[in-house]
């Protein structure tokens, strides 16, 4: 039951995150720039963290504010990247390749932990190498360069992923988030201010101010809560696998709610990075004999 439980709150954070591919384009074809949409954003959802996790605020450490700081480097970068490449590409396709941190993060672990990748591993980098390819346009670079960048944001997230790994055998899991959430927000509001004169932000309408709030609460600071209650209750493996369904998610609300048809070739290619991401997820069975030895 407690598993079932976990399970509904992670399958509902993937949802809600699903949602923003969709908020975020529309602000930036509203003008607004990736910083000035990560500033607003985690500017909302630091405050409602802060609020709900005051008491934790007071019990942070040094070593804490210094892992948490470096988690917000690598996560301020993932979504600049995740960000700028929607402007040159489309949601769905900027969800599936950002959520590629699944297969990248072994890779990493393997080259700085000496941890080595299984061979589900290698054989998920194949998928993924195909999907990206029937995902290519080869009728111009504009979609390219959306589609590296929005692989690239997966590799920050990455980085992201196996230093908290590494960092929450020390420290506290919501204590980390809080300073990661404020270094995302303090280095982004530096950013927008250094540009203020030749990046001034676009007038907030109602419709802007609906995106800007629906990105802030639910699609950040509510995701980062059901995700991070859902893990108490069920499976590390079971719970990446399905918060990969966030990139399924997009690709759905970007056809309802932005009107985008991709070929059956892209969704060909989807799918493929989608088993490739639950693929890397999944531990290869250990035959009896090798037990035995």
């Amino acid at each position: 039951m407690r598993q079932y439980k976990g399970d509904i709150m992670l399958l509902t954070a993937a949802a809600v995150g699903g949602t923003g591919f969709v908020f975020l384009k529309y602000l930036l074809e509203m003008g607004y720039s990736a910083f000035q949409i990560i500033m607003v954003r985690f500017l909302i959802a630091t405050v409602l963290l802060c609020i709900v996790y005051c008491k934790q605020l007071k019990q942070i450490t040094i070593q804490e504010y210094i892992n948490g700081a470096i988690l917000g480097i690598f996560l301020f970068w993932g979504f600049v990247l995740l960000t700028v490449g929607l402007q040159y590409t489309t949601p769905s396709i900027n969800a599936f390749l950002g959520s590629l941190s699944a297969i990248v993060v072994p890779f990493i672990l393997w080259g700085i932990f000496h941890k080595k990748p299984n061979r589900n591993c290698f054989i998920a980098v194949a998928f993924t190498m195909v999907g990206i390819v029937l995902l290519s346009d080869a009728s111009g670079l504009y979609n390219g360069i959306g589609m590296i960048l929005s692989f690239s944001a997966s590799v920050a997230f990455a980085f992201q992923v196996s230093y908290t790994d590494r960092f929450l055998e020390s420290g506290d899991a919501v204590r980390l988030a809080l300073i990661e959430h404020i270094t995302v927000l303090v280095l982004s509001s530096l950013l927008v201010l250094r540009q203020i004169k030749k990046a001034a932000f676009p007038l907030f309408t109602p419709s802007a101010i609906k995106y800007f709030l629906l990105l802030g609460i639910f699609c950040t600071a509510i995701y980062f809560l059901l995700q991070s209650i859902g893990q108490k209750y069920t499976k590390p493996s079971s719970a990446a696998i399905i918060l990969t369904t966030e990139s399924v998610f997009a690709s759905i609300f970007a056809a309802v709610l932005y009107g985008e048809r991709l070929s059956f070739k892209e969704y060909v290619g989807c799918t493929m990075i989608f088993f490739a991401v639950i693929l890397a997820e999944k531990k290869p069975k250990i035959n009896r004999t090798e037990n035995n030895s």
